[in-house]
């Protein structure tokens, strides 16, 4: 993908020092975490195949890696990632954790980012995607991951983690971090392609966020 005059990257040497930093203390702290899988979620990571969207709220961004180190397969994992400046330094420790990115979101370079998330799924790959993201509002299932959905005829598979420890940031998503030692349970909800495909993009949306809330609500 080549990136837009308003896509934003790191230049600097101090950043990217601080972003090596940054990644080695997060790498430790994610050590520290237990993570456990319903039977659900655990038949989703051995038995999935073929092109898959996994989908969940921007409050839970921090399970991406921990998902990423369950998913992995040789065709990669991608990620979703804003052309912001804050997206540029997401890139950026993505890249260090071997998640490969997507710039774009829905209000700049939606339609070139929704052209590379078809592609990559096109070859099998797995992608990561905030449908409430990068700037909200927050649990609003934006219709970009609909769409793509339905062009590519990917798997869909809902994420939603829960901590038993954790502190929220006053941020417009309520920026959900776990306390060091805490156990993340991790709840699923899979559609096989094809499984919307009567209903519109927007319609889609609407039936996702119902699902996705009810998931991350559930017991």
């Amino acid at each position: 993908m080549i990136a837009r005059r308003d896509t934003h990257v790191l230049k600097k040497w101090w950043q990217r020092v601080l972003v090596t930093i940054v990644v080695s203390l997060l790498r430790l702290y994610w050590s520290t975490l237990r993570i456990k899988l319903t039977e659900g979620t655990k038949k989703v990571t051995d038995e999935i195949r073929g092109p898959a969207i996994f989908a969940f709220w921007h409050s839970n961004l921090f399970v991406a890696y921990k998902l990423f180190r369950l998913l992995k397969r040789k065709c990669g994992m991608y990620a979703l990632v804003s052309p912001s400046r804050d997206g540029a330094w997401l890139t950026e420790m993505f890249n260090r954790l071997g998640i490969q990115t997507i710039r774009g979101s829905s209000n700049r370079n939606g339609l070139s980012a929704i052209d590379n998330m078809a592609e990559k799924l096109s070859k099998g790959a797995l992608v990561a995607i905030t449908p409430d993201g990068p700037r909200g509002p927050a649990y609003k299932f934006k219709k970009g991951t609909a769409m793509v959905a339905k062009a590519t005829k990917a798997n869909l598979v809902l994420v939603a983690p829960k901590y038993n420890h954790y502190f929220v940031l006053p941020t417009w998503d309520k920026f959900k971090i776990p306390l060091p030692f805490s156990k993340i349970c991790v709840e699923t909800k899979t559609f096989p392609k094809n499984t919307f495909e009567d209903l519109t993009a927007r319609e889609l949306s609407t039936v996702l966020e119902n699902e996705l809330t009810d998931l991350q609500q559930k017991n």
